[in-house]
């Protein structure tokens, strides 16, 4: 069961990660859904995974739902229990000299489609720029994988860039975009 909720949104929360969380990112990271589109195949053991989170843990965090929001097709229940693991948003690397972070999320193939990766998202944007003064969050994106491109457009990423043939994906090179937000962007948006 994950920890206390670090923040909370009205259908996720965000949650540091915790050692007994590593199965449960082993799992999502090693499925071939989840990796091909990261555009990174490689295998992943516990140990991998808990090495992920030595340094930089501050920027990852479980993306949960209560288990009553998590029931099948989604629809709410009614009732408020544990929260569910969903997923994962983090920033994979950040440049603490100019306050930029590199975006980086994924859901279980079970809880797609609900929105968690948006609203997860956009709770550790508010994080980032509002209380921990980032100037700037990129993202690559595969450029077939059309679901995540939709997110970030929809979050205000602007497309800064199209890099040639950067990742392998199911035995064929494929390109990637690279998206990014500024924190004047993010925080005027939320303004309005």
């Amino acid at each position: 069961m994950p920890g206390p909720a670090f923040t909370e949104g009205d259908t996720v929360s965000l949650h540091p990660i915790e050692e007994e969380d590593y199965e449960f990112i082993q799992r999502g990271r090693n499925d071939p859904s989840t990796r091909v589109t990261l555009g990174d195949t490689s295998i992943r053991r516990r140990e991998d995974v808990a090495e992920l989170f030595e340094e930089g843990a501050e920027y990852h965090f479980l993306v949960c739902v209560d288990e009553g929001e998590a029931a099948e097709g989604g629809a709410p229940t009614g009732e408020s229990r544990d929260p569910e693991p969903v997923g994962v948003v983090a920033f994979g690397w950040v440049r603490d000299d100019v306050r930029i972070g590199s975006l980086m999320y994924w859901i279980a193939p079970e809880h797609r489609r609900e929105g968690y990766v948006t609203e997860g998202t956009a709770l550790l944007l508010d994080y980032a720029f509002a209380e921990r003064n980032f100037n700037k969050v990129n993202a690559n994106v595969v450029t077939s994988n059309e679901a995540s491109i939709r997110t970030l457009e929809s979050l205000g990423f602007e497309r800064e860039g199209h890099q040639r043939r950067e990742c392998f994906v199911d035995g064929e090179w494929e390109d990637m975009f690279t998206y990014g937000l500024l924190a004047d962007e993010w925080l005027d948006a939320s303004d309005s």
